[in-house]
């Protein structure tokens, strides 16, 4: 019976120092909030135009149309209060809805939760200090149909997808902000894309 012991304790011990070291590689050089790398910005294939004909809740129920934002240089993030990464990367997006130099351009962010409970997303958001505009979808349209979330897309003035992401990123990055600030600046070169 003494010889089935050892090994058992040996493997106890084992797992043990593995947890351990697991829990200090998390504590010390594990992934943050907020971290990761900047978005690629690069623009869809094929170019699609943005759907303003959408109509979203805000956190209390009520309608809102999406194109007020209509004319303005827009970050849209699409994610849910289940999603991991959407979660991580949602002090990055706060942080950037927060920048003076893109506030002094007209830019909005909108994120856009598809929770299904109105009153799970409520009791998410309630306290945040968070400065962007919080929406819920009951819907997509074709326009923003992603494989996964969090999906962002960065959004002209003149309705045009500049860039689109899917996946977690940090979006204070100063690239981003660079980019942000050429996007509310109407690009002639760019020409009509069609829906």
């Amino acid at each position: 019976m003494g010889t089935n012991e050892n090994p058992t304790r040996i493997w106890l011990a084992i797992g043990l120092a593995a947890t351990v070291a697991w829990g200090i590689f998390l504590a010390t050089a594990g992934p943050r909030p907020g971290s990761g790398s900047a978005p690629s910005l690069e623009p869809p294939i094929p170019p699609i135009r943005a759907d303003f004909a959408w109509n979203l809740l805000d956190v209390d129920g009520k309608p809102v149309e999406f194109a007020k934002f209509r004319g303005r240089p827009i970050l849209l993030n699409l994610w849910a209060t289940w999603c991991g990464p959407c979660l991580q990367e949602m002090p990055s997006i706060a942080a950037l809805a927060e920048n003076p130099r893109l506030k002094a351009k007209g830019f909005a962010v909108v994120c856009v939760s598809v929770d299904e409970s109105a009153a799970t997303l409520r009791r998410f958001v309630e306290g945040k200090p968070w400065k962007m505009t919080i929406l819920r979808a009951t819907s997509l349209p074709p326009a923003f149909l992603t494989d996964g979330i969090p999906a962002t897309f960065l959004i002209a003035p003149d309705g045009r997808v500049a860039a689109a992401q899917v996946g977690a990123a940090r979006w204070d990055d100063p690239s981003v902000v660079d980019f942000l600030e050429k996007l509310a600046v109407p690009d002639l070169q760019a020409g009509p894309i069609r829906p």
